[in-house]
C-alpha cells in the first residue's frame, strides 16, 4: 500500500478507493438484507418454489378460505379493470349479490397481484409471488424499524425475521391470506416513530398512509392498530405533561390530527361503508365465540405444530368451548430466544426508559387481549389453588363491549402488534448485548447476532410446508370464452359464509375457485359477512334445490324440482347457461356429502330434467350447457 509519508496515512488514491468502499456497502446494505429475506422465504416455504405455478400452501382440512382468498385476488383486478367497486359484487350469490365491506376482500393483496395476473394469466402463480415479496417486505420493514431504534444491522436482521417468519404467520399462510399480509405493520410505525422524533408532518402523513394500507387489506388488523396509535399517543402526551411541555405536546397531537384525517380520507371506499354495513344490523356479526378463539397462555411458549416436518395443526380438542394450543387459531408460539433478547432488553429502561418501555407496553396489552375473555391455561378456564376452583376474567372483557372494536370473534389474532413490540425489544436486547461484548471481545459481538439469528431460524423452521395442487380444467376455457351474458350454476350448489352455510358446505367454496377461471356470474359463493335475507333463497327454487342436496341428492327431490316447466323458468329467469357437476375438489380432495350415487343423480337430472348437454367431461368435473339459451 502506498503510504504518505507526511501525513503517515494511505495515499489519496487509496483513502479515494476506500470511501468508495465504504460508500458501496452504504447502498449495497439493505438490498442485502432484502436479498437475505428473499432466501429466508424461499427455504421457510419449501418446497413451493419448486411449484409457483400450480400449487398453494392450504390446509388440508379446510381448504376452503384459500379459494376464497384467490377468488379475492381475482376480483378486485377484475373491477379495477372495469372501474367498478371492488367492495360489492353480483358475482357470487347471484342475483342477490352482496356488499364485500365486511368480508376480507385483502384490497392491497389483489393490487399488488395484478401485474402478476395480466402478465402471466396464472391466479395461482401470481398469488405466490406475492406471498415471498410480502415475507420479504415484513422482514425489511421490520429490520428497518428495528434499525431505527437500535442502530444495529445486525440486530435489525433477526428482528426482522422474528416478525416476518413467527410461527402465528407461517400458520395463517395455509389459507388465511389477509391475516397472513403484516407488512404494513412495521412500515406504519417506522413512520410513527419518526414523526415523534422530528415533528414533521410529512412522517406523520405517511404513518397515516399505512394505516390507511393496513385497513384496506384487513379491518381487523385495523383496528389493532388504532389501539397501538392509542397507546403510543397516550403515553407520550403523559411524558410530555410530565415535563411540563406544551410545545411538543401541541406538535404532537397536531400530527395525530394530520394521520387521522390521512387515514380517513384514503380508507373511506372501504370505511365508510364497512360502518354502514355494521351498524346495519343486516349482518350478523357472531358475539359468542370470543372464548372459543382466545389465545391460551401456554400457546406463547408451545412449538408450532409445524415446526420441522411436524405435525398438521389440531383441528379440535377435549373442550367444545375453546380451540386447543396447536390449532390454526391458538398457535402463537413466541420462541425462548426472542423472549430472552427481549429480557435483555429491559436492563436499558433504567439508561434509556423510553426506548423500550412503550414496546413492553405494547408487548404485554396485545397478549393479555389475545387471550380473550378468560384467562385459559392448558385448554381450561377453571383453575385450583389451595382446594378452591376459580376463573380469571381478563380485560378483553372490557375491550369487547367497545363499539366497532369490539366486532371481531377471534381475540388470538391480536397477538400481531405483540409479535411486532417482541422483535423491537429483541434487537434492543441484543444490541444490548453486542455493545457490552464489543470492548472485551471485539470478534465475539457479531458472533452472538449469528448465533441469535440461527436459534431463533431453529425454533421458528417450518419447511417443508405443506402444498396442494389446484385444477385448472381446459373445459372451464370455454365457460370463460363464450361471449353471451350468462350465469353458472356449480353443483353441488351451496352458499357459506363464515359460520354457517346453506345448501351443500363445500360447493360455496368451489363457486369462489371456478369463478376466478370462468369470470362468469355464479349462484353460489363464500364470504365471510353476507345479509340473512336471501342467503338461502335458492333452496326455494325448483331445480336449483336438486342441485344443493341439501338432503342428499340420491333421490328424486321434491315434486317441484321434477317440474320441467318450472324447472326451465328457473333456469331462464336467472339466465343460467352453464352447469358444473363437480366430483372432486380442485386440490383432488372428495367432497363432503357427496359420493357416486349423488354425482350420478346430479349428472342424470342435469341432462334429463333441466335438458342440458353435456359438452366438456374429466375425472375432476362435468360441464353441462343449455340446449336453448337466449
Amino acid at each position: 500500500m502506498a503510504i504518505d509519508s507526511a501525513a503517515g496515512g494511505p495515499s489519496p488514491s487509496v483513502a479515494a478507493s476506500m470511501e468508495r468502499l465504504a460508500l458501496w456497502a452504504q447502498r449495497a446494505r439493505w438490498p442485502a438484507i432484502a436479498l437475505f429475506f428473499l432466501v429466508a422465504a424461499v427455504v421457510q416455504t419449501w418446497p413451493l418454489a419448486k411449484h409457483l405455478k400450480s400449487s398453494i400452501t392450504v390446509w388440508w382440512f379446510f381448504p376452503y378460505d384459500a379459494w376464497q382468498s384467490l377468488w379475492n385476488l381475482w376480483w378486485v383486478k377484475d373491477r379495477l379493470l372495469h372501474f367498478g367497486n371492488p367492495f360489492h359484487t353480483s358475482e357470487l350469490f347471484y342475483p342477490q349479490g352482496s356488499n364485500l365491506y365486511l368480508h376480507p376482500v385483502t384490497f392491497v393483496n389483489g393490487v399488488m397481484s395484478m401485474p402478476f395476473q395480466l402478465l402471466t394469466g396464472n391466479l395461482v402463480l401470481s398469488w405466490n409471488i406475492v406471498a415471498l415479496i410480502s415475507f420479504v417486505l415484513s422482514g425489511v420493514g421490520a429490520a428497518a424499524l428495528s434499525y431505527h431504534v437500535s442502530r444495529n444491522h445486525l440486530a435489525a436482521v433477526v428482528s426482522g425475521f422474528i416478525f416476518a417468519f413467527a410461527p402465528f404467520t407461517m400458520m395463517r399462510f395455509g389459507g388465511h391470506y389477509n391475516i397472513f399480509i403484516t407488512w404494513p405493520i412495521p412500515f406504519m410505525l417506522l413512520f410513527l416513530l419518526r414523526f415523534r422524533e422530528t415533528g414533521r408532518l410529512r412522517d406523520a402523513a405517511f404513518t397515516g398512509v399505512f394505516w390507511a394500507v393496513i385497513t384496506l387489506n384487513w379491518l381487523e388488523f385495523a383496528t389493532d392498530a388504532a389501539l397501538f396509535l392509542a397507546l403510543f399517543f397516550a403515553y407520550w402526551s403523559a411524558v410530555y405533561f410530565r415535563r411540563s411541555d406544551p410545545a411538543q405536546l401541541s406538535v404532537l397531537w397536531r400530527g395525530a390530527g394530520v394521520l387521522i384525517v390521512v387515514w380517513a380520507v384514503l380508507s373511506s371506499p372501504a370505511l365508510i361503508g364497512s360502518v354502514r354495513d355494521l351498524e346495519s344490523g343486516d349482518y350478523y356479526q357472531p358475539t359468542d365465540q370470543a372464548e372459543s378463539f382466545s389465545a391460551d397462555l401456554l400457546t406463547f411458549f408451545t412449538p408450532s405444530p409445524l415446526w420441522g416436518p411436524g405435525d398438521a395443526p389440531l383441528i379440535g380438542g377435549p373442550n367444545p368451548n375453546h380451540l386447543p394450543v396447536g390449532s390454526v387459531e391458538d398457535t402463537a408460539f413466541l420462541g425462548g430466544t426472542p423472549l430472552l433478547l427481549a429480557t435483555i432488553a429491559l436492563v436499558t429502561l433504567r439508561k434509556d426508559r423510553h426506548r423500550a418501555l412503550i414496546w413492553v407496553i405494547a408487548l404485554f396489552t396485545f397478549a393479555i387481549l389475545a387471550m380473550g375473555p378468560y384467562l385459559y391455561i392448558n385448554d381450561s378456564r377453571h383453575h385450583h389453588l389451595l382446594g378452591v376452583s376459580f376463573s380469571v376474567p381478563m380485560p378483553y372483557q372490557l375491550y369487547d363491549k367497545l363499539p366497532f372494536f369490539g366486532s371481531r370473534r377471534v381475540p388470538a389474532r391480536m397477538i400481531v402488534f405483540g409479535i411486532m413490540s417482541l422483535s423491537v425489544l429483541a434487537g434492543i436486547g441484543l444490541t444490548t448485548a453486542m455493545e457490552w461484548l464489543k470492548p472485551r471481545a471485539r470478534y465475539l459481538a457479531p458472533a452472538v447476532a449469528v448465533v441469535a439469528l440461527g436459534l431463533v431460524w431453529l425454533e421458528y423452521w417450518s419447511p417443508p410446508v405443506y402444498l396442494t395442487p389446484l385444477a385448472t380444467p381446459p373445459g372451464i376455457d370455454m365457460i370463460r370464452d363464450d361471449p353471451d351474458d350468462f350465469t353458472v350454476v356449480d353443483a353441488p350448489l351451496g352458499r357459506r359464509n363464515g359460520w354457517t352455510y346453506a345448501g351443500d358446505p363445500t360447493g360455496g367454496p368451489l363457486a369462489n375457485y371456478y369463478e376466478a377461471l370462468y369470470h362468469k356470474p355464479s349462484i353460489g359463493g363464500y364470504l365471510s359477512r353476507v345479509k340473512s335475507e336471501g342467503f338461502d333463497w335458492f333452496l326455494q327454487q325448483p331445480g336449483l334445490h336438486f342441485l344443493s342436496c341439501p338432503s342428499g341428492c340420491g333421490g328424486n327431490g321434491d315434486a317441484a324440482d321434477q317440474d320441467k316447466q318450472a324447472v326451465q323458468q328457473v333456469l331462464r329467469d336467472n339466465h343460467i347457461k352453464y352447469v358444473i357437476v363437480h366430483k372432486l375438489q380442485p386440490d383432488g380432495g372428495g367432497l363432503f356429502y357427496i359420493g357416486e350415487p349423488e354425482i350420478t343423480a346430479m349428472t342424470n337430472y342435469t341432462r334429463d330434467v333441466l335438458g342440458m348437454e353435456q359438452v366438456y367431461d374429466d375425472y375432476t368435473l362435468t360441464i353441462f350447457r343449455a340446449r336453448d339459451f337466449s
